[in-house]
């Protein structure tokens, strides 16, 4: 057990996270209830709307790579000013020329290069002020934050949209990014563990090039990559199944997935009780052994709202069980580079469920049979990773003299 395992919570470090963090999670998710509702008025395809979640998500993960050593360099608040700014621009581009789908895609490119720093902050900070059980625990927590604004925001977009107009969506997002910017200019402060240092991009990509062929950095990753590559998917579908198909208004689209957005949080809090009986090990095959079984229960049932409701939220249990292990894994062995490490593994997960997401939702996975087989399909991966990373720490064990004897 960690000697810090033993002192005091300080919570503080945690909320200044939750905070950052907040600001990325509210760029991915309060615009779904609103892409049937842009698709019609800009009358572009179902596709081209996806565009919009696709950009984001690969301008949030590419971005990462340039926040994380920058922010092991010269200091986490220098770089949330930063990455928070060009957010503030993408934001008000979004807004000023909202009748042009070019300048919206631009405009959520550079929301998502600007919302990149606020995952790599985010996790950093946390791993510059807790060490051991108390990471996890911190990070467990962060896991609730993930919930609650997926929670809170598709609820909000939802109601703008639909009383509103999407366009509206965009100013309440600049409305909270102005707020969230203010209070972090005033109260964050440099949480980085050692002096500042010159930042150099040829150690950046020295550095990059051996933690890609870490294999500790990508099996501990790939848990997250996975499960919130299915988790994009669903919520990229969802909108399309239940408004245009199951007739839901974006509203009511919005209030139906607090359901889901939930199972994150009942997933966090179930693992604080779980991680004081059972191994990280067994948790993650619980979680795998749950998303098995919400594939199944779409391809087992029609497709009504509450069958699709139903399976996505044991889904989301699962990824509120596995997120916060998988980070801690992945972090865990990094003092000196939580940013970098932090930085690869969040751009990888943003680019994967960008690009391969997109592709997904607009070659196979289209309807609630296909949704079930990839739930099924992304169990079976997480499974192999956990198998290959079982395989790997045996083989690495030392062997004693007594062993060999024998």
């Amino acid at each position: 057990m960690n000697i810090n395992d033993h002192k005091p919570f300080n919570k503080a470090p945690m909320l200044l996270a939750m905070m950052i963090i907040a600001t990325g999670q509210v760029g991915v998710s309060i615009y779904l209830p609103a892409l049937p509702l842009i698709s019609e008025a800009l009358s572009i395809g179902a596709a081209d709307a996806q565009m919009l979640v696709t950009l984001f998500l690969v301008g949030f993960g590419l971005s990462q790579l340039f926040y994380g050593p920058l922010s092991d360099a010269i200091g986490r608040r220098p770089v949330f000013i930063l990455g928070q700014g060009v957010y503030l621009v993408g934001t008000l581009l979004c807004i000023a020329l909202n009748e042009h789908f070019t300048a919206l895609e631009i405009g959520r490119l550079l929301q998502g290069l600007g919302a990149g720093s606020a995952s790599v902050l985010g996790r950093s900070v946390l791993r510059d002020s807790y060490d051991g059980g108390q990471l996890t625990k911190a990070l467990s927590y962060i896991s609730v934050t993930a919930s609650v604004m997926p929670i809170i925001a598709p609820v909000f977009g939802g109601w703008i949209a639909f009383h509103l107009s999407w366009e509206a969506v965009f100013v309440f997002v600049l409305i909270y990014l102005a707020a969230i910017f203010t209070l972090g200019w005033f109260i964050l402060p440099e949480t980085l563990p050692y002096a500042p240092r010159k930042f150099k991009m040829t150690e950046v990509i020295n550095g990059y090039s051996k933690l890609i062929v870490n294999p500790q950095v990508i099996g501990s990753a790939s848990y997250n990559w996975i499960s919130y590559l299915a988790v994009v998917v669903s919520l990229s579908l969802f909108p399309f199944l239940m408004q245009n198909q199951l007739g839901l208004t974006a509203a009511e689209y919005g209030i139906v997935m607090i359901i889901p957005s939930a199972g994150l949080m009942v997933g966090s809090v179930s693992l604080n009780i779980l991680n004081r009986y059972f191994s990280s090990n067994w948790i993650l095959f619980l979680a795998i052994i749950i998303k098995s079984l919400s594939g199944l229960w779409l391809l087992m049932t029609d497709m009504t709202v509450f069958n699709l409701v139903f399976a996505f939220t044991w889904l989301t249990i699962a990824q509120g069980l596995s997120f916060p292990i998988s980070i801690a894994l992945l972090l865990g062995p990094h003092k000196e580079n939580a940013g970098s490490v932090s930085a690869l593994s969040g751009s990888i997960q943003m680019v994967i469920a960008g690009v391969f997401g997109g592709y997904l939702v607009e070659r196979w996975v289209t309807s609630q049979m296909t949704l079930g087989s990839f739930y099924m399909a992304s169990a079976l991966m997480m499974s192999a990773v956990l198998l290959m990373g079982q395989i790997r720490r045996y083989a690495n064990k030392p062997v004693s003299m007594e062993s060999m004897d024998k």
